[in-house]
């Protein structure tokens, strides 16, 4: 085991901070991190050992002035909200691997069509004519001359920020346990945060984000005049349980056109994924092959262990990802969604038409003082630790998804 007895008091540390199911996730980062440089040699982060406690030494504030990979800031270009704070601005060596942990554990973050950007706001260009076909010239005559249209996504740049605290007595070294932790934290919240915004944004009041589910399928918001399709569950079908994982399926998968069939795939709460692998047949049987049951081309599978960056099984041949942030079994208005009719619940797509840009930095502040969650740090010897990035996201191609919804009645 390359666990170590640090990160389990690591571990039980924030607990009351962030949450027990939160730090499982966290530890769990942490273990591949260090399973992956005892066999390799390396870890996905790609920093260096010096790299990682250089970035310790800026959570710890022990850097008074320029070192190796960190930059020293200015209060107000650092914290414009609280220019009284200190803080750093960090490597981009370490803003991309809290981007690489993210990618590591989110959806949208692994599979998303990445743009760099250097200004606020960037337009993506998307095709919006209909398909080119082209034609055939008659007898010395000119040919017609097919207009192509191109549309535009606009990527606006959002500030996304995480704030927590950490107890001294875990930050009087600069190793690479706390950079492991602190880098897993960072990268565990933003994949989160990421695809909560793009598979439900638009649900609450300050979010910066439309998510897929809330993207428009009957009215258009930008001038392309582009709508996710959606699907309509059969009369009578007014639960997410009620899904026909065989009929439905198929009805989704061609409302997609060819070209954007390659590479798309199944998104689902894991309670919904759960619902369908139980689904029989007209004769009783289990439609996913069981034991000795199994066809030679099953027409859905479950893999165990599957979730938001491994598929959790295939249905007719496309993967089925599940994601914490889309509509559970039983849900009632979490989110905005219930599980109820005339609500989305299911996504069929290809993530390559969604885009997320990168502004590219990430900077980190730290505070000896102030209100955490309504606890005085300083009287508590912590630290409170705040991550800052910014990005975008946008569908470029909003008909490259379709969303299954319940039947109204």
């Amino acid at each position: 085991m390359h666990i170590t007895a640090f990160d389990e008091v690591m571990k039980e540390k924030l607990i009351p901070i962030i949450g027990e199911q939160t730090a499982f996730q966290v530890k769990q980062i942490v273990e591949k991190l260090q399973l992956q440089r005892a066999t390799v040699g390396h870890d996905i982060t790609g920093l260096s050992e010096k790299m990682k406690k250089d970035f310790v030494s800026v959570a710890q504030a022990a850097v008074k002035g320029p070192s190796f990979n960190i930059d020293t800031k200015a209060n107000e270009a650092l914290i414009e909200e609280q220019d009284n704070r200190g803080g750093y601005l960090v490597s981009r060596e370490i803003a991309d691997a809290i981007m690489r942990i993210a990618a590591s554990v989110g959806t949208i973050m692994n599979q998303a069509a990445k743009w760099e950007m250097t200004t606020d706001e960037l337009g993506v260009p998307n095709y919006t004519g209909s398909f080119l076909t082209g034609a055939y010239l008659g007898v010395d005559a000119p040919g017609p001359v097919t207009g192509v249209t191109f549309g535009q996504a606009n990527l606006i740049i959002k500030k996304w920020q995480l704030a927590f605290v950490v107890g001294n007595d875990l930050l009087s070294e600069a190793n690479v346990n706390v950079a492991d932790w602190l880098l897993a934290l960072g990268g565990e919240a933003l994949a989160n945060m990421i695809d909560y915004q793009g598979f439900v944004g638009g649900a609450n009041s300050g979010d910066p984000f439309l998510g897929i589910l809330n993207y428009p399928s009957t009215t258009t918001i930008d001038p392309t005049g582009q709508k996710v399709s959606s699907y309509v569950l059969p009369t009578g079908s007014t639960t997410f349980a009620k899904y026909a994982v065989m009929d439905d399926s198929s009805v989704m998968i061609g409302d997609l056109e060819e070209s954007i069939l390659d590479g798309a795939a199944f998104y689902m709460n894991r309670t919904v994924w759960a619902k369908l692998r139980t689904q029989k047949d007209t004769a009783g049987n289990y439609i996913l092959p069981y034991a000795g049951w199994a066809k030679p081309e099953p027409a859905m599978e479950n893999h165990p262990g599957g979730g938001p960056i491994k598929p959790a099984g295939e249905i007719l041949g496309y993967p089925v990802y599940t994601n914490r942030w889309l509509p559970a079994v039983g849900a009632s208005s979490v989110n905005g969604f219930s599980d109820a009719a005339s609500n989305p619940f299911v996504v069929f797509g290809n993530m390559r038409a969604f885009a997320f840009g990168d502004k590219g930095e990430m900077r980190v502040g730290q505070f000896e003082s102030g209100s955490f969650g309504g606890k005085e740090i300083a009287l508590a010897d912590q630290r409170g630790l705040v991550y800052k990035h910014r990005h975008a996201l946008a569908l470029t191609l909003p008909r490259a998804f379709v969303v299954g919804k319940t039947a109204a009645s």
